[in-house]
């Protein structure tokens, strides 16, 4: 998520935040339970092993593990690097190999060791000449009868916002079976770029100054965000399930293009190409088999009989170019504008995921509820369910839209037509309903209506009932905030919780919305249900920081989707909203 113009959601934001907004404000605080403090870890790996080990995309009978040599520290064109890994209860089963690494791939180390044991710890390390790098920790996929899974869901980890301290108390926790990592992993903005840093400015500045474009650039950053001490510890803790979103590539992209990129960018295939290669060269993920292309990074994965999980690929496969809803102010203000407008967002040709990623999606989940498995997990980048644009016009002052009106002449109409009931956010979901549609219809001809999605980009905690254009019940969404980049808390203030509870208020689908804390999701599977933490960071501002539970859900099978329910940590007007009783 982010902006280089000023678009709907800032006016939304700005709007509220200059107006008195009458929805019980008053009634969200909450003390914060057993907040307890830490300071992250500011050593990093030693030359030439300086960006510390990861492991990734775990399968029964293998993993892919991660180094990168410092190039400095190899004196030939060529560097062969010994990498051995052994059973963490067994050190006699031992696997080892050599990989030869250049420039041609940024001197990156990365090996998909095959012949594992299903549901084992592994450690694993590499070493160059008398250099030896630090020991990581990986697993594979459990076979057969699983009772419980741990992951830590996270998102959105800016660079120039901040430390990365959610990273870091995942570390340290101890308990967690994987880390899925939900896109932008790295963000491609300027040091100068408005939308890059916080509008107090910039914890620490991006490398290189200038916007991301070429190779080198996408490299460069990439060893620079490598580079962080609490990034490094997560990645060596435990293996990473890892899918991109838009800031990989550039802001808002989409098969053609990006809201990002300008034509004296150079063309976009190029700069899209570059970014992968980059991405494929520093994250611990698995090559495209032959024959298929580096954007079709879908792919399952098997936690014994307990879960499948699925990770899509929704920017740059099948994404057609987003709606802009101000170039349409002269249809909905038209004779009929509405059911026109309506005709142009329900397009069928505007499609987020292609045919072949839709079937593999209900292909996987529908031999899932076949072999009885009780869990469907939709990694996912963009918020899936339904959200629309609050009716602004009750609640703002004629003052607030005039503050606003010097930034965007288009305030007043955006005002009164708000009352349309307008997506609120285009680039998601929402904005590409006939896809999500043919998703759902798909999944529902296989007998599939209990996913549970977890979905990254929005930088607020979201649980959210996703239902189909009939209103039944397509699954559940569990939306994580950001690792660092800003919350709606750093432009809203204080109205921050007025504004979080008008949106749960006015979204019949909207369940809990959460828009002040960075931080991440601490999801707990058991045959049974599951339950889900919103874990709290206090501040990425300093790498000495706080971490408390914001809320707790847990999950339940309800005929043939899930319900959320007990929920911990609300206030009373949100447990009133969670409830459906405001």
């Amino acid at each position: 998520m982010g902006d280089t113009r000023f678009t709907r959601r800032q006016a939304i934001v700005a709007l509220l935040g200059t107006s008195a907004l009458a929805v019980g404000g008053g009634l969200w605080a909450f003390s914060a339970p057993s907040t307890q403090t830490f300071k992250a870890s500011e050593v990093v790996a030693d030359a030439p092993f300086a960006h510390g080990v990861a492991s990734g995309d775990p399968l029964q009978d293998r993993v892919v593990i991660w180094t990168r040599l410092d190039p400095e520290s190899v004196p030939d064109e060529t560097a062969e690097v010994e990498w051995e890994i052994w059973d963490a209860a067994d050190t006699s089963a031992v696997w080892k190999g050599v990989f030869a690494t250049n420039a041609t791939r940024d001197w990156t180390v990365k090996v998909d060791v095959a012949g594992l044991v299903p549901g084992r710890k592994y450690v694993y390390q590499f070493q160059f000449g008398t250099y030896v790098s630090k020991q990581g920790i990986t697993r594979t996929l459990p076979a057969g009868r699983v009772d419980q899974a741990r992951f830590a869901v996270v998102s959105c980890s800016n660079w120039q916002f901040g430390y990365f301290n959610a990273y870091d108390h995942i570390a340290r926790s101890g308990h967690f079976d994987a880390m899925i990592h939900l896109g932008d992993y790295i963000y491609e903005y300027g040091q100068s770029e408005k939308s890059g840093k916080p509008k107090d400015g910039a914890i620490r500045l991006h490398d290189p100054a200038h916007e991301i474009i070429t190779l080198d650039d996408y490299r460069t950053r990439m060893a620079q965000y490598r580079s962080d001490p609490s990034l490094q510890r997560v990645t060596s803790a435990m293996p990473l399930i890892a899918i991109w979103d838009d800031h990989e590539t550039a802001n808002d992209s989409f098969v053609a293009g990006a809201d990002n990129h300008q034509p004296e960018e150079g063309a976009w295939l190029a700069r899209r190409d570059a970014a992968l290669q980059a991405y494929f060269e520093w994250l611990p993920v698995r090559e495209p088999v032959t024959g298929q292309s580096r954007t079709d990074q879908f792919r399952a994965f098997e936690w014994g009989d307990l879960a499948t999980i699925v990770a899509l690929e929704s920017r740059l496969g099948g994404r057609q170019a987003p709606i802009i809803i101000d170039d349409y102010y002269e249809m909905l203000y038209s004779e009929n504008g509405a059911e026109k407008f309506n005709k142009v967002l329900n397009d069928p040709a505007r499609d987020m995921l292609g045919q072949a990623q839709r079937d593999f999606v209900a292909q996987t989940f529908g031999a899932s509820k076949s072999a009885g498995k009780p869990w469907r997990l939709l990694a996912n980048q963009v918020v899936m369910g339904r959200v629309q644009t609050p009716d602004l016009n009750p609640h703002v002052t004629q003052e607030a839209i005039d503050r606003i009106r010097p930034l965007w002449a288009g305030i007043d109409d955006f005002v009164k037509l708000s009352g349309f009931r307008l997506p609120f956010d285009t680039d998601r979901w929402d904005g590409y309903p006939a896809a999500r549609k043919r998703l759902y219809d798909q999944l529902a001809d296989v007998g599939v209506r209990d996913m549970l999605v977890v979905t990254g980009d929005a930088h607020e905690y979201w649980l959210n009932d996703l239902t189909d254009d009939a209103g039944a019940k397509m699954g559940v969404e569990i939306g994580t905030t950001s690792v660092t980049s800003g919350t709606l808390k750093g432009f809203l203030g204080s109205a921050t919780e007025s504004y979080a509870l008008l949106m749960t208020r006015e979204n019949d689908d909207v369940r809990y919305y959460n828009p002040l804390h960075n931080g991440y999701v601490d999801l707990t599977l058991t045959p049974h249900e599951a339950i889900t933490r919103c874990v709290a960071i206090d501040t990425v501002r300093a790498r000495s920081y706080g971490a408390f539970e914001a809320a707790r859900f847990t999950i339940c099978h309800d005929a043939e989707s899930l319900k959320f329910m007990r929920p911990k940590g609300l206030n009373v007007k949100q447990y009133s909203l969670f409830r459906g009783w405001a």
